[in-house]
């Protein structure tokens, strides 16, 4: 039997810190707070002529969903995609990935990551 209970969390509740590739974010879920593979949904906030600095995860997949702002998404160095709202990007585990704002205002998107591979607790 299930003995958790459904929780409520506000964006507003949340405080605005810095990401540790250059962006601020605000987490909405970490890990701990759910039984699954999803590691963490952040809003993440891009400035005008900033960036979100290149990086990977070796073994999780991240996932963003632009919610405002134009931009470049580059992959593994060389491939360039645009950015705007309404568009989803999945970003399977060891690919290098580099988000810059080209627009003049701000980007923001959701980015969920979850593990490559998962045993859930079976309890």
């Amino acid at each position: 039997m299930n003995n958790r209970q459904p929780t409520k969390y506000s964006l507003a509740e949340a405080a605005l810190e810095p990401t540790r590739h250059g962006a601020l974010k605000k987490v909405l879920l970490k890990h701990e707070d759910v039984n699954s593979q999803l590691m963490f949904l952040n809003e993440v906030y891009v400035e005008p002529g900033e960036d979100l600095k290149s990086h990977a995860h070796q073994d999780m997949e991240e996932i963003f969903y632009f919610l405002e702002g134009t931009g470049t998404f580059q992959f593994k160095g060389d491939e360039i995609q645009t950015v705007a709202p309404g568009d989803r990007f999945i970003i399977p585990a060891q690919i290098e990935h580099y988000l810059k704002n080209t627009g003049s205002t701000p980007c923001a998107s959701f980015a969920l990551v979850s593990r490559k591979h998962y045993q859930q607790n079976k309890q």
